[in-house]
């Protein structure tokens, strides 16, 4: 029990209840303008989340991710306050519990990598980019359809959301490149596969949420994908399950990339100072280029004696 008390108080250390609301901000802020101002069919509200995870643990990362989605549909007024967005605390709350569980297991630390790791790391971005091309064709494929599924409050045009999401995805594409081509640093790569995988299990518990509470339809730029799915015959669970499918994965390989970013940019002493920096930070010496033993220092020529 004590060690039990000892686990979860360390996790919510000074630093970390700072940081906390910090983090809830930064999620309503982007996922307001991603989801309501922008309607792209991403989200973007869980960089805040995943970052409290993986410096903190799965605890702070989970009620950071609960306290975002309960805040942002239940306490803030409109425009910035959205009521879908409440009943899905419980998806923001695995969120954080596996970025906690990705820190602890040091998914987040910079590394440097070989030739066989970056052909690992194109294939994530080709990954990435398969996905991005995919979810931009169903849900731009019909002005009708998404403009139904804007409503009349909103002055973004079909025109406007996707050229903002070709441009997060340029910017994406482009930083991910600089990390692996440029620092040569694999450690992109683990914090993708990662956001796959919390993409993935995010996906599979959104999906009975978006269509028993809301049938699909929750104002964002996702639900345009719903309603493709929807008129090639698909069930409404079959259609929140194959858009979750598209829209989860891309989204949490990119914001887990952003904390990747974010985490790398920081200093290493004030990282480690969170109850989960070491790993975040990793271990120098391993993480270093290999580089030559020094030679020993050559002894210097003794004067001859005098004969």
């Amino acid at each position: 029990m004590d060690l039990l008390k000892r686990w979860v108080s360390r996790q919510f250390s000074t630093r970390v209840i700072v940081l906390m609301p910090v983090a809830i901000a930064i999620n309503i802020v982007l996922g307001a303008t991603v989801q309501q101002g922008l309607k792209l069919p991403i989200y973007l509200d869980s960089i805040g989340t995943i970052l409290v995870g993986v410096l903190a643990g799965p605890l702070a990362g989970a009620l950071t991710g609960i306290l975002s989605n309960l805040i942002w549909g239940y306490l803030l007024p409109s425009p910035i306050g959205s009521t879908t967005t409440g009943p899905f605390a419980i998806t923001a709350g695995v969120i954080g519990l596996l970025a906690g569980l990705w820190g602890q297991l040091g998914l987040f630390r910079p590394r440097r990598g070989r030739v066989a790791s970056i052909a690992g790391a194109v294939i994530a971005v080709v990954l990435v980019g398969a996905l991005a091309l995919y979810t931009y064709a169903r849900a731009y494929a019909s002005t009708d359809a998404f403009n139904n599924n804007v409503f009349g409050n909103s002055s973004i045009t079909i025109d406007q959301s996707r050229a903002f999401f070709l441009v997060v995805m340029v910017v994406y594409v482009a930083l991910v490149a600089s990390a692996l081509f440029l620092r040569r640093d694999v450690g992109a790569v683990y914090a993708i596969g990662a956001g796959l995988v919390t993409g993935i299990v995010a996906a599979i518990v959104s999906a009975p949420i978006n269509a028993v509470v809301f049938t699909g339809v929750t104002g964002g730029g996702t639900d345009a994908i719903v309603a493709a799915f929807r008129a090639g015959g698909d069930s409404l669970y079959s259609s929140t399950l194959k858009q979750g499918l598209l829209s989860d994965p891309m989204d949490k390989m990119i914001t887990s990339f952003v904390v990747f970013f974010i985490v790398g940019s920081l200093s290493r002493r004030f990282v480690s100072r969170f109850p989960n920096g070491d790993r975040a930070v990793g271990d120098a010496p391993d993480d270093a280029p290999e580089s030559a033993p020094e030679s020993a220092p050559e002894a210097s020529p003794q004067p001859a004696a005098n004969d």
